[in-house]
């Protein structure tokens, strides 16, 4: 197995977002010196707490201030982008950042979002199904057209400096079969027993150069961790989460967790506890050769505790994850 592990998920949330938007450098450096492989930002628009509307722009801002570490979308809402704009904006990323991008797409669900951008959802399914191999035409160079888009003799420059890794994201089985058909990867949102396993069934046998990448909540019960701030905030994510997904107003302060935050948490407890947890994820995913682990570890909190949290991961959980990997 080849072991990547990245960290994530940025979102942008919290009170202040001149604070929050202001310190993503730094989040993104801090992960790069802990030695993790990849940095993930998401997606979602119109919730109150300034939550990531343009994961691409700040990938874009944080190709310059980091050197090696891969940029990731986890996800971008595919449907919700023109499709020229998407593959314009995904190769300056890659251009900037000397071909350090990976694209996740996915669906997205929230209905508001589909209104606002006027984009009817029964259509989604087949324009991220178009949109994957209209990208990868678009990077070419070459003047294409794909009517499911509405695109006629149109082209993309520049082109990135290489082919993009495309990942698509999803859990239901028809997302799970379009990204083992068109993707290069197929990236898990939670990192449960259950649905990594329903995935690699679905999936079928592994074929080379397709990545299985799952997204693991963290939460380290030891010094440097920061388990209280984490929760805190992971909490109050979860507020968000739960009133989009429940038709809720995305509007309202007074949507409750629902259960226990821990209840949303895969893996948690001391070193080893966390250690022992992110290896079991991984032996669900045994028979694949290529792996990324998204350890979610970035709420909304003082970026000091994501510095040091960072770095404590750097130093005593990445070195015993990758031992015999």
């Amino acid at each position: 197995m080849s072991l990547r592990v990245g960290v994530g998920l940025w979102t942008g949330q919290g009170a202040d977002s001149r604070q929050s938007y202001g310190e993503v450098a730094d989040v993104a450096v801090a992960a790069e010196a802990a030695g993790f492989d990849s940095f993930w930002v998401t997606e979602h628009h119109g919730l109150p707490d300034g939550y990531l509307p343009s994961p691409l722009t700040v990938l874009a801002a944080l190709a310059p201030v980091t050197s090696r570490i891969t940029l990731g979308t986890g996800v971008v809402l595919a449907p919700l982008h023109h499709p020229l704009r998407l593959a314009e904006d995904a190769a300056v990323v890659d251009l900037l950042s000397g071909g350090r991008l990976v694209l996740g797409l996915g669906l997205g669900y929230a209905e508001h979002e589909y209104r606002a951008f006027g984009v009817d959802p029964r259509t989604r399914g087949a324009r991220l199904e178009a949109l994957v191999g209209a990208l990868r035409t678009a990077w070419t160079g070459a003047s294409f057209s794909c009517p499911v888009l509405g695109l006629d003799d149109v082209r993309v420059t520049p082109t990135p400096s290489r082919r993009i890794p495309i990942w698509l994201g999803g859990y239901a089985a028809a997302a799970v079969a379009r990204a083992g058909r068109i993707a290069d990867g197929h990236l898990v949102g939670r990192g449960e027993p259950g649905i990594v396993e329903a995935a690699s069934a679905q999936l079928g046998a592994p074929r080379a150069g397709f990545t299985r990448a799952v997204n693991v909540t963290c939460v380290l019960d030891a010094p440097g961790g920061g388990a209280g701030s984490a929760r805190a905030a992971f909490a109050v994510q979860q507020q968000a989460y739960e009133a989009i997904q429940t038709g809720r107003t995305v509007y309202s302060r007074t949507v409750a967790v629902g259960a226990d935050v821990d209840a949303y948490i895969q893996v948690k407890g001391n070193v080893d506890e966390v250690v022992a947890g992110l290896r079991g994820v991984l032996a669900g995913l045994r028979d694949w050769p290529e792996v990324h682990l998204v350890l979610r570890l970035l709420f909304p909190e003082p970026v000091a505790v994501q510095r040091e949290r960072l770095a404590t991961f750097g130093r005593e959980v990445l070195p015993r994850l990758r031992e015999g990997t």
